[in-house]
């Protein structure tokens, strides 16, 4: 009887230690878990390629020739102080994004809803999916500090009285089999679709494309 009890123990033991398998809602979050630090990384170098310098003063009913070129001259030296400086940021805050919990990310705590994209031609485990709300607890093992954000506290495309918390809404993600996954990224100015591989050395998503629209 001992021995009969002994060995059920050992059983259900070892049934207790086998990984559950996971949802689906718990693989989408292991996706944006792996690739956000590298859609962060992706936002700050677009950040950095939007901005023009001023136009050249042209205008001799105002200036003097000699005025125009000094003008000019002070313009080009802003310019590239700007460029210097908003390149150090970025240096900077990619170093943050390296580090766990250092760099702070705001999503909107709504995935939105998604279609396959119409080019690809594989089946996704679903071809569309509704929108569904996000916990906090999703982005526990996420290299970033994510900070779940309403629609009602963001303003033209940033998070209410914290304009320099980087912000994006994120779409439902659609995942293959064989390692494939889909979603798409909202900006204020502009959206991007991202595909992903899992890469079986490194046991993690990878972003293998972005496509900007």
């Amino acid at each position: 009887m001992k021995k009969t009890l002994s060995i059920l123990t050992i059983v259900l033991f070892l049934f207790s230690c086998t990984e559950k398998e996971k949802t689906y809602e718990e693989l989408e979050a292991e996706v944006l878990c792996d690739v956000l630090p590298e859609i962060a990384k992706y936002e700050l170098n677009q950040n950095q390629n939007m901005f023009l310098p001023p136009p050249l003063e042209t205008d001799s009913l105002k200036f003097s020739k000699e005025e125009i070129q000094q003008l000019n001259k002070k313009r080009d030296e802003d310019w590239i102080t700007f460029k210097s400086k908003l390149k150090q940021n970025i240096e900077i805050a990619i170093k943050k994004i390296d580090e766990f919990k250092k760099y702070k990310y705001a999503v909107i705590d709504t995935l939105l809803s998604v279609n396959k994209p119409f080019n690809e031609d594989f089946k996704y485990e679903y071809d569309s999916l509704p929108e569904r709300k996000l916990s906090k607890n999703e982005f526990e093992k996420s290299k970033l500090d994510v900070t779940l954000v309403s629609y009602k506290y963001t303003f033209e495309g940033g998070v209410r009285d914290n304009e320099h918390l980087p912000l994006s809404g994120l779409s439902r993600v659609l995942i293959h089999k064989n390692g494939k996954a889909y979603f798409q990224c909202n900006k204020m100015y502009y959206h991007y679709n991202v595909f992903c591989n899992f890469s079986q050395k490194e046991n993690k998503w990878k972003i293998e494309k972005i496509i900007k629209e």
